[in-house]
């Protein structure tokens, strides 16, 4: 698996535009200046910070009509021809997510569409599509929101036809499509505490409930989960698995920190890169937090600076929890 192929899978893509406005408020008429407009989507991020860290990947998922192009010109852009970009047209415009930064009083304001509508034709070919695609050897990431007439049982059937397809599963999404994954094995999940509450049925309010929650819905803890990975902010993350309870964190001056829009996106690449490359789960959580943190300092989301990436690495610190 060392040198396996990723295939990331989005179901539902986004243009993000992030605005920075000092002083926002609701109901106000704020001047402010872009400062990002560019192609996202949690999958299409995952594989951009993959392309950074030198790992090839496959990009799949629905893409609107008119958006397309964007996508194709902006992964052959920044993806340094490590990312193959096969995502599947539908008849409807793409999502736009817009993010207000306000430095002054140091808050993040999130505006997020709900996207386009599938229909069932669009589904069969999506489940063709990852059929297809997935293979022993093979890692296939399910990643960011299911767009209208998405259904959670049909995410549910896709995993379970990539598993028994013998490529390994990761799953990196939120609300009632993870809800359908309870009973579903997969070899990784990534959620932050409240996403793991709703998995584990279990509180998240504490260090300790969330390794005890991570551990029940784990294969060690009896449950279907191979690794579970827990994103805890600035608390950085934990992670467990067989024989494994690691937890790291990034020690960062605050006043660094831009914006953390996708830095769970680049948790999850710098992981994934890091075992790819190494095999070892503590200097893959090192990558991965390196990774998330580099993100933060830059106000795009999913694009991450190698030399940023290099110096949180040295930082990073992992033990056993």
């Amino acid at each position: 698996m060392r040198d396996a192929r990723v295939i990331t899978v989005t179901p539902n893509p986004a243009v993000d535009w992030v605005f920075e406005a000092p002083y926002f408020a609701v109901g106000e008429h704020i001047a402010a200046e872009r400062v990002a407009h560019h192609p996202a989507g949690k999958g299409v991020n995952v594989a951009r910070v993959l392309a950074s860290m030198g790992v090839r990947s496959i990009a799949t998922g629905f893409i609107g009509r008119g958006e397309l192009r964007m996508f194709e010109e902006h992964i052959e852009r920044h993806c340094e021809g490590r990312v193959i970009c096969q995502l599947l047209v539908v008849r409807a415009k793409t999502r736009d997510n817009i993010t207000i930064v306000d430095p002054v009083n140091e808050t993040e304001t999130h505006i997020r569409d709900q996207g386009f509508e599938v229909q069932s034709s669009d589904m069969a070919r999506l489940e063709s599509k990852v059929s297809l695609l997935a293979r022993p050897g093979v890692l296939v990431a399910f990643c960011g929101s299911l767009p209208p007439g998405f259904s959670p049982m049909a995410l549910r059937r896709m995993v379970s036809r990539s598993r028994q397809a013998g490529a390994n599963v990761v799953l990196d999404t939120s609300g009632k499509a993870l809800e359908a994954m309870r009973s579903e094995k997969v070899w990784m999940v990534k959620v932050n505490a409240k996403e793991l509450s709703t998995l584990a049925e279990a509180p998240t309010e504490t260090p300790e409930q969330v390794l005890e929650a991570a551990r029940t819905i784990s294969v060690d803890g009896g449950g279907n989960v191979d690794y579970v990975v827990v994103t805890l902010g600035m608390d950085g993350a934990i992670m467990v698995g067989p024989g494994l309870a690691i937890q790291g964190r990034v020690m960062v001056h605050p006043g660094r920190i831009v914006s953390t829009v996708g830095s769970g996106d680049s948790l999850l690449s710098g992981l994934l890169a890091g075992w790819i490359r190494s095999g070892d789960w503590t200097e893959a959580l090192r990558d991965g937090l390196a990774a998330a943190t580099a993100n933060a300092t830059t106000r795009a989301a999913g694009f991450v600076d190698l030399d940023g990436v290099e110096e949180f690495r040295q930082v990073a610190m992992i033990e056993p929890v």
